[in-house]
């Protein structure tokens, strides 16, 4: 049995077959494929594949990445406007 998930195909498979067949399945999710593991027909557990993302950045491609994703610079400006309140007053203890 298949589903389709976000995109991409999910297959359910019985815990019996991945007993049988563990190689063969972890070639498939090492491929890229997401395998939907059953027991007696009920969903336990999902195999995908572990993200590729890496551990380490240097300094330049941290700064790269992140200014990509930066706020609208008036996004402060626009808050301010919408809730002019503010707790900078409180004092905390």
């Amino acid at each position: 049995m298949s589903q389709l998930c976000y995109g991409c195909v999910m297959v359910d498979v019985a815990s019996r077959e991945l007993r049988n067949n563990t190689r063969a399945l972890l070639d498939r999710v090492e491929a890229g494929e997401s395998i939907t593991i059953t027991v007696e027909g009920r969903a336990v557990a999902v195999l995908q594949p572990v993200g590729r993302r890496p551990r380490w950045l240097n300094r330049e491609e941290f700064v790269r990445r992140m200014l990509q994703h930066q706020a609208d610079a008036r996004l402060r400006a626009d808050l301010r406007e919408l809730a002019p309140d503010t707790t900078d007053d409180i004092r905390v203890r």
